[in-house]
């Protein structure tokens, strides 16, 4: 015995690779590295169900643009025997072209086209399932032998199981992605954006209950009317389940229709809206607090409410006295109860430097002190809005908990919505990167919705390319504008799995491009190193924009993130 190890102790380390492999490209790497060396052939592929139901090469080995190009997607019925093999089950031994020909002549083509004359297609099956198949090519023809095609059968064998675990498991990750981005999307139709108003600054927290939710059973919404007034509203559907994201999402949307063309106050508008949910939601139970604000001529902010049975509006006063928005006995019933009983509406006018702050029963409750001392523990946390911004403050209060010793765990949802009066700032997250105030200076933009896809970069570059070149940019700057969004358009598609937002705005003096995805993560320059494979793209940005930056996106708590950059004329327009 010279110690040579036999092809079949070969094949039995190739099995024990195959089994740890995670992802498709572990096997292609495992047929790549050891499987063509045992059978000693030139190169392999495999070929896998499309999502249309077609077939889809995917080469373990390169075999030239060309063949890429034409045959790296099959329909379904293809005669081609890979595909034959993938479908019916069956294995097919090419020796030679001509016996290629007889198969059929376009597994003829592939012969030309990779110079490779001889080809094993072998099904892939797991059970009773055959989902693929692997073709193996050899450079010269030659007949197929009886301990061959055994091997080759053993050989199919071991790759069918990994592949396929690792292929349904590609497709429960891509499925988990695509709930993930439809309950964000889902979540972005909810939370709303808060909108920009003159003398206020407006911050919220949405946090639902269940770990990993985009959604849950509270609700809030901020909207400036057709009439001018700015409508506030929170509340909370009975439950946490589905079923009660869903009837929130349903009532707010009621909300929204019933308000935004209505003259009618907080009390009439509950009344309607219960009257509406009772009809079209039965059953739904929830609780809600609607109010309208004005900003007067001196600063100070008309608060008129109405209340459906929800924890009442709290009110730091300039000074920090603290007051719970109570009138007369109580508040109304909640939604879902008796749609015949009418509701009262309040009226309060807050002086500036006021903070009105509006929460969920999850913010306060505390099985120790009754609801109107637990607003005053969580209103004593209320800090000078003119110290600090009422995002950031909201941000810090959505840590606390009302009730003390019981953890991060949260066993409601819980949400905060606070209105600063008298601030020249506005809504939380409003802050852009510095292009001229007035709308009017912008002369052009455009918003594009790009898929989480490689080929999505050299859109992004077409679409600044196109808007600058027709605004007027130098050529110069449209090219450096071109490379610093495909940079930034492709750190979002590999480190995220959403969609990517692009924004372009051209002004008489600034570019500004706006790329935005759902990764938190928020990037950074890293230092040159001429051997790394990455990290260059906000190298090149820091260096090549005229500023840059980032800033949360635009979903609840800051969901996802804006990586902006803008480049400046070297002579404006006149």
């Amino acid at each position: 015995m010279d110690g040579a190890r036999s092809v079949w102790e070969d094949l039995a380390d190739f099995a024990v690779r195959l089994s740890g492999a995670a992802t498709v490209e572990d096997v292609l790497r495992a047929l790549t590295d050891h499987g063509l060396r045992i059978l000693g052939s030139a190169g392999c592929g495999l070929v896998t169900r499309a999502e249309d139901g077609g077939w889809e090469l995917v080469l373990a080995t390169s075999f030239g643009d060309e063949l890429r190009s034409r045959f790296a997607y099959e329909a379904h019925d293809s005669p081609l025997p890979a595909c034959r093999a993938a479908r019916e089950g069956r294995t097919f031994l090419v020796p030679d072209r001509p016996a290629a020909r007889a198969v059929h002549p376009r597994m003829a083509d592939v012969v030309d086209v990779t110079g490779r004359a001889r080809w094993a297609l072998l099904p892939l099956t797991a059970g009773e399932e055959t989902y693929g198949s692997l073709a193996v090519s050899w450079e010269a023809p030659a007949p197929f032998g009886p301990d061959e095609e055994t091997l080759l059968g053993v050989f199919a064998a071991h790759c069918a199981p990994s592949l396929h675990r690792v292929l349904s498991q590609d497709r429960q990750d891509r499925a988990t992605a695509l709930v993930v981005g439809l309950a964000r999307e889902l979540q972005r139709g909810v939370v709303s954006r808060l909108p920009a108003v003159a003398g206020l600054d407006l911050g919220v927290s949405y946090r639902p209950v269940r770990a990993g939710a985009s959604i849950g059973g509270d609700w809030y919404d901020v909207l400036t009317r057709a009439r001018g007034d700015l409508l506030l509203a929170i509340g909370d559907v009975a439950g946490h389940d589905a079923r009660a994201a869903a009837a929130m999402t349903r009532l707010r949307t009621m909300l929204r229709g019933l308000a935004w063309d209505s003259d009618d106050g907080p009390a009439r508008l509950l009344d309607r809206l219960d009257a509406v949910a009772t009809a079209l939601e039965p059953g739904t139970l929830a609780t809600a607090v609607l109010a309208t604000a004005r900003v007067e001529a001196d600063g100070a902010l008309e608060v008129r409410w109405a209340n459906a049975g929800h924890p009442p509006p709290l009110v730091r006063h300039p000074g920090g006295r603290l007051e719970v928005l109570r009138d007369g006995a109580g508040d109304d019933l909640l939604l879902g109860v008796d749609a015949s009983q009418a509701r009262t509406e309040h009226r309060r006018v807050l002086p500036p430097g006021s903070l009105l702050a509006l929460v969920t029963d999850g913010v306060v409750e505390d099985r120790e002190r009754d609801l109107e001392q637990a607003l005053v523990t969580f209103g004593r946390a209320l800090e000078d809005p003119h110290r600090t911004g009422v995002q950031d403050l909201c941000d810090r209060l959505a840590e606390v908990r009302a009730e003390p010793g019981r953890g991060d765990v949260l066993d409601d949802d819980r949400t905060i919505l606070l209105v600063g009066v008298g601030h020249r700032t506005t809504a939380a997250g409003a802050a852009h990167p510095p292009l001229p105030a007035r709308a009017e200076a912008v002369a052009s933009s455009r918003v594009v919705l790009l898929p989480c896809a490689p080929e999505s970069s050299g859109a992004a570059r077409r679409a600044v390319r196109r808007l600058a070149l027709d605004d007027g940019w130098d050529e110069d700057t449209v090219e450096v504008a071109a490379l610093l969004v495909s940079e930034l358009v492709t750190n979002a598609v590999l480190h995220g799995r959403s969609d990517v937002g692009l924004q372009v705005a051209s002004s008489a003096d600034r570019l500004l491009v706006e790329v935005s995805d759902d990764n938190d993560r928020v990037p950074e320059v890293l230092p040159a190193d001429p051997d790394a494979l990455s990290g260059r793209g906000l190298q090149l940005v820091d260096l090549a924009a005229s500023a840059w930056g980032c800033r949360p996106g635009e979903g609840p708590e800051g969901t996802g993130k804006v990586v902006w950059f803008t480049l400046d004329r070297a002579a404006p327009r006149p």
